[in-house]
């Protein structure tokens, strides 16, 4: 999850940057460890540096400057740490069941998964995956299905998809990958026919 989760933060937090002006070139990295052997003060983390400044800047035009930037930061930041929560929550998963469907022999069982995701910053789903968790409530996860057998509750087969956006009140048909579900009942079968092989070789 937490490349994913990364690669979400650093776009909101670029978007963010952009919304208010700063170059197309800002970039935004998250690396902690890069930061660790700093001095830090409580509850501030924020370091601005401008290594060549004084040579083309007065003393007084660097301190206008650095407040703007210092203020734009942490305005950033403070909007950045609060979204985070939420992306966090969408991207959690909580194994619940999705989906079932029955018929008198068989079972199809739709759940969370918490197999990572594989989203990141150069998906070109990023944005819209972004805007669906902090403008439609959505959640982000892999799912996994399983095709169970009502005779023996025995599991014949299971598939898994990843990367997976489910919105609210959209119906599962938006994100339910048929493709998975067919070879979720190829393999079914297969597991089918090898049970009653080993049966058929018992009663021999």
């Amino acid at each position: 999850m937490n490349e994913t989760l990364n690669a979400l933060i650093c776009r909101h937090a670029r978007n963010l940057l952009l919304a208010q002006g700063w170059p197309e070139e800002t970039d935004v990295v998250l690396s902690g460890s890069q930061w660790q052997s700093l001095p830090v003060l409580p509850a501030d983390g924020t370091q601005v540096s401008f290594p060549y400044a004084g040579e083309w800047l007065t003393e007084e035009e660097i301190r206008a400057v650095f407040d703007a930037m210092r203020d734009a930061v942490c305005s950033v930041s403070c909007r950045v740490a609060e979204d985070a929560r939420r992306i966090r929550a969408a991207l959690t998963t909580t194994g619940q069941t999705l989906l079932t469907r029955q018929t008198r022999r068989f079972r199809l069982v739709v759940k969370e998964s918490d197999h990572p995701c594989w989203l990141d910053e150069d998906d070109e789903n990023l944005p819209v995956v972004l805007d669906a968790i902090l403008n439609r409530g959505a959640r982000f996860s892999s799912v996994e299905m399983y095709l169970v057998s009502e005779c023996v509750e025995h599991i014949l087969s299971s598939g898994l998809a990843c990367d997976v956006l489910r919105i609210p009140d959209e119906p599962s048909r938006r994100w339910f990958d048929r493709d998975i579900l067919r070879e979720v009942v190829l393999e079914a079968r297969t597991e089918i026919r090898s049970m009653a092989d080993a049966l058929a070789k018992i009663r021999k």
